[in-house]
């Protein structure tokens, strides 16, 4: 018989290989399925597997029907454009937060990675939002706030979850709207910081509208 902690282990490998499928696509918007058939698909039994989908309901990455169904959600242009408000809120002060804590070199790397994206405004889509990535967790957990920086990550992989899975081409103007942020948070100046990272979540936001218009 399972213990307690084992069955926290399989909740949590299953939270995580869940999400992982999700955010991959592998499980698209609309998709359904029941907890048995992905007990019976993952070898995990429905106790720890329904505390995985819970959290994931949490996360509004999945949406339990009434009848016990579970579906990916798919994100609409109009939720995507809400968590770019929120975003504009928690990644600025998220950006100050950093500025205050940093020290001598701290964003020297990620400050070289912006700027090899500068100077490859050709890179592929996917890398660069690899890249991007990495710039906005670096912002986040360099403020020191854990929660913060989950929320943080949390409304990163919602947006993904969007149906726009692509949009304009402009990576050199984000990769210098990136490195304000970083110059800002590297010389301990956290208004600027701030400022640097509310606008560039505010052009963002702009990119994302025209695409919609061109569309």
């Amino acid at each position: 018989m399972a213990t307690s902690r084992d069955q926290t282990r399989i909740s949590e490998q299953a939270y995580q290989y869940l999400r992982s499928l999700i955010l991959a696509r592998e499980l698209g918007p609309g998709e359904v399925f029941t907890e048995r058939k992905l007990a019976e698909q993952i070898s995990a039994s429905r106790t720890p597997l329904r505390a995985a989908i819970n959290r994931l309901v949490g996360e509004g990455l999945v949406s339990r029907l009434s009848n016990g169904t579970i579906v990916i959600r798919q994100v609409a242009v109009e939720e995507l454009m809400e968590i770019l408000v929120i975003r504009r809120l928690l990644e600025g002060e998220a950006a100050a937060q950093a500025a205050y804590r940093s020290t001598p070199g701290s964003v020297d790397d990620m400050l070289r990675k912006s700027v090899a994206v500068l100077q490859n405004p050709g890179i592929e889509f996917d890398d660069f939002w690899d890249y991007d990535d990495k710039f906005h967790y670096f912002i986040a957990d360099a403020s020191g706030k854990s929660l913060l920086a989950q929320y943080i990550r949390n409304l990163r992989d919602k947006a993904r979850m969007c149906h726009l899975v692509r949009m304009e081409k402009n990576f050199e103007q984000q990769a210098r709207e990136h490195i304000a942020v970083l110059e800002a948070v590297g010389q301990n100046q956290p208004d600027e910081a701030r400022q640097a990272m509310t606008v560039h979540i505010d052009r963002v936001r702009e990119r994302f509208r025209r695409w919609l218009f061109a569309e």
